[in-house]
């Protein structure tokens, strides 16, 4: 199910993406258009591999899930949202791009949803039900792709469109979520018994597996946000200048003095 849905929102990307043909050639660029086809073509080809016999290996070991999990919510759903899918949808749908209007409840909701999916999931009856192959375990991951997405929405762009939170909110959300997630993996890693019917090894793998790399994406855009942060203060304080002419040091140049 999970194929068949990546073949057909492919075709949909490439629908909404067309554009009129040019009769004289010109040199082909990689524009940010371009790169933006990679990355959500690179994730729908994550998403075929792992439904296909990798998924078979993975549920063969508990920690083995734990990394499918981790590769949908920490770099299938980032890629797909870094395509920017949501503008070519609309064009094939007629409607007209607009920006996203300001407020606060689309990212809580979304955080709330993503957060409590991924504690779901590693609760012992729900990981009975969708540890073995069935329609029950194929929801779950599109389920998990999905929230994801609107997670991953909330902190990268997908332009005309911008963000409801500013560099710094976006920080705060990345983090909070990432703490949560290593609570997680040190209840699991740490437990003195299993909560799985699993070796107590093949848990404690699968925490470290949450620790590190679940959540390096995470780490990896909280830090350009700030870097965005900072970079946005030392523009304003630029563009302020002194009243002679001067232009006042930047924050970056305070520090780096310091």
């Amino acid at each position: 199910m999970l194929a068949a849905l990546a073949v057909v929102l492919g075709a949909l990307y490439l629908l909404g993406g067309r554009r009129p043909v040019r009769v004289l050639d010109q040199r082909p660029r990689w524009s940010a258009r371009r790169w933006r086809a990679v990355a959500f073509f690179t994730g729908l080809g994550l998403v075929v591999f792992l439904a296909g016999p990798v998924d078979g290996l993975a549920r063969q070991s508990f920690w083995a899930r734990v990394a499918e999990l981790m590769i949908l919510v920490m770099v299938v759903a980032p890629l797909l949202v870094l395509g920017s899918p949501r503008p070519r949808w609309r064009r094939l749908m007629g409607l007209r791009a607009h920006a996203d209007a300001s407020g606060l409840w689309l990212p809580g909701v979304a955080f709330l949803l993503f957060n409590g999916a991924i504690l779901l999931a590693f609760v012992p009856a729900v990981y009975s039900v969708t540890a073995g192959p069935g329609w029950a375990r194929e929801l779950g991951q599109l389920a998990m792709v999905a929230l994801g997405y609107l997670y991953w929405s909330q902190v990268i762009a997908q332009p005309p469109g911008h963000c409801r939170l500013s560099h710094l909110g976006r920080a705060a959300y990345l983090f909070l979520s990432s703490a949560q997630l290593r609570i997680l993996g040190v209840i699991l890693g740490f437990a003195s018994a299993s909560f799985y019917p699993v070796p107590l090894v093949d848990q404690q793998i699968a925490a470290g597996i949450i620790m590190v790399p679940g959540v390096l994406t995470d780490l990896v855009v909280l830090t350009v946000c700030l870097y965005l942060w900072l970079g946005q203060d030392d523009r304003r304080e630029v563009r302020r200048g002194d009243p002679g002419g001067r232009r006042l040091p930047t924050l970056g140049q305070r520090i780096a003095v310091r």
